[in-house]
């Protein structure tokens, strides 16, 4: 693999640069924005055979996973970008309390500064490209780390940026263990990082020695149901295609699952007749199966299954450690105190267990951390899915498939309490990535009743404060309807002869030029 060099000395240069670079307001130009995402979207697709084989070396996954699974999704991000910056970058009006008025109050999104983008090594295209376009799009300065554990990518990540996109602007820097350490504690505006929650603490910890706001999408044990009325067949696809994509390696995929005693043993073989049909017998030999990123963790998860578990293996449990292969695996009833069930497993094994009551399960997610996500397999009237909606809390409930939430650019995709916060992804993405700037208009006027404000507050003048405090729930075009009927009421009123003339003349008009309403027989 390529080498990843590890020089703390170059993060201080460059960052000082693009803060120069930030003041001049070359990205706050949104046709500047533009026009640096659509080359990003240029430099992806023409490095594409570049991308799609420094993935292949570094996590395994085939040019067409990588296709379905990073690429494609990431164009989709950047174009859902392009289309959007200019509505997303407008100031949104807002109402001013009638005692503030006369004024206009709005609220204008601006960019935080240099943003740093820290990627994670599963995904080492979809958790950098994604937060760099919506960066840019917000008008920041970029400072992208690649994962040193995926080198492959990292160089061409690299490549991307020189070529492509302007250097005063947006830079990678490349590190390793001493790069990483440094680039958090360094002041950056505002930081985006993808990793396990381990690591999200150091990083949040590193970033509040200087007060710097953090986007962390972080992982967990996300749960899955399988309820008694669920489709299995469905269930069993979508869950066998969620837990086993990339080797299992996917901060969102279902960690652990429950289905229902009624349906259980049905489940379970249609579990193992899916894997089959998707990866064959020996999925080892199917080109889509992914591998672990190295040899520790593949280690890692032999040791989850050579643990005294207490489970029972349905299928797989093969590991191939030189080659980093672990088969795909179903552990049916392990002991929640075993290692696979105390850690997020991060590979391709999924423990089952049995449920009867949707109070046991609900019981079970909420003495854990908060996950990423939760899944739902069952009927969409089924009172079970709302009490898991409303009863328990997670990044993102879907409900009957499984990961195809994150590619829903209208949806937030991020984490809760343990899993994170803030969030990545179209408009929601855009906000966590600007400072929503309050700014307030006034017009200087000082006749009554604006002049109450000002001493001496005697007892007339107190009394007219506290009413005009009394209606800060009535904003100024509230007001100004109220008076501007009242004003017609009035008017009416007191003219109302002129009105009831003005109606009879009308009237008598009308009959002169359409006659009375009446046909030849007298009807209507």
């Amino acid at each position: 693999p390529p080498v990843i060099p590890d020089d703390p000395s170059v993060i201080r240069p460059t960052l000082e640069h693009l803060k120069k670079t930030f003041l001049t307001g070359r990205t706050k130009d949104i046709s500047f924005r533009i026009q640096q995402l659509k080359n990003l979207a240029r430099g992806i697709k023409e490095l594409s055979s570049k991308i799609d084989e420094a993935v292949h070396q570094d996590i395994g996954l085939s040019p067409f996973i990588n296709y379905m699974a990073s690429s494609t999704p990431c164009l989709n991000e950047i174009e859902d970008c392009i289309r959007n910056v200019r509505k997303w970058s407008k100031k949104e009006s807002v109402n001013t309390p009638v005692p503030l008025g006369p004024a206009k109050s709005y609220i204008v999104p601006e960019p935080y500064g240099v943003c740093l983008v820290l990627s994670a090594w599963n995904y080492p295209l979809v958790t950098l490209i994604p937060p760099v376009a919506t960066a840019i799009a917000a008008g920041n300065c970029v400072i992208a780390k690649p994962s040193e554990m995926a080198p492959h990518t990292s160089k061409v990540m690299l490549e991307l940026f020189e070529k492509y996109l302007d250097k005063d602007c947006y830079r990678v820097i490349e590190g390793q263990v001493q790069v990483a350490i440094a680039i958090t504690k360094e002041k950056f505006d505002v930081l985006v990082f993808t990793g396990s929650p381990e690591k999200g603490r150091l990083v949040a910890k590193a970033a509040a020695e200087n007060l710097i706001p953090c986007v962390l999408e972080l992982g967990g044990k996300s749960p899955t149901i399988v309820d008694q009325d669920a489709n299995i067949d469905n269930a069993a696809m979508r869950i066998i295609t969620g837990r086993f994509l990339n080797a299992g390696q996917t901060c969102i995929a279902p960690d652990y699952c429950f289905a229902h005693k009624s349906v259980k043993e049905k489940f379970l073989n249609k579990l193992k007749e899916y894997r089959n049909k998707f990866h064959g017998e020996d999925p080892k030999k199917d080109p889509h199966y992914g591998r672990m990123i190295n040899e520790w963790h593949a280690n890692r998860l032999k040791e989850y299954l050579d643990d005294n578990h207490g489970g029972k293996i349905v299928f797989g449990g093969e590991v191939d450690l030189k080659s980093k292969y672990v088969a795909p695996t179903v552990v049916d009833s392990p002991s929640v105190k075993s290692k696979m069930m105390q850690d997020e497993i991060f590979g391709p094994i999924l423990p089952v267990f049995e449920f009867t009551e949707i109070d046991d399960v609900i019981k079970f997610i909420n003495e854990r951390e908060k996950p990423l996500a939760l899944y739902y397999y069952g009927g969409n009237s089924n009172p079970h899915k709302e009490r898991l909606i409303k009863e328990t809390s997670s990044g993102a409930v879907m409900v009957n498939d499984s990961l195809f939430h994150l590619l829903n650019s209208e949806l937030p995709f991020g984490g809760v309490g343990n899993s994170g916060y803030g969030a990545c992804h179209g408009k929601i993405g855009f906000d966590c990535l600007s400072h929503k700037k309050p700014v307030m208009e006034k017009y200087a006027i000082n006749m009554f009743p604006f002049n109450a404000r000002y001493p001496p507050y005697n007892q007339s003048r107190q009394k007219l404060i506290k009413f005009l405090f009394g209606t800060f729930s009535v904003s100024q075009y509230d007001a100004l309807r109220i008076i501007f009927f009242l004003i017609l009421a009035v008017t009416i009123f007191l003219n109302w002869n002129c009105v009831k003339s003005f109606g009879n003349c009308a009237g008598k008009t009308m009959t002169k030029v359409f006659g009375n309403g009446t046909n030849s027989t007298g009807e209507l």
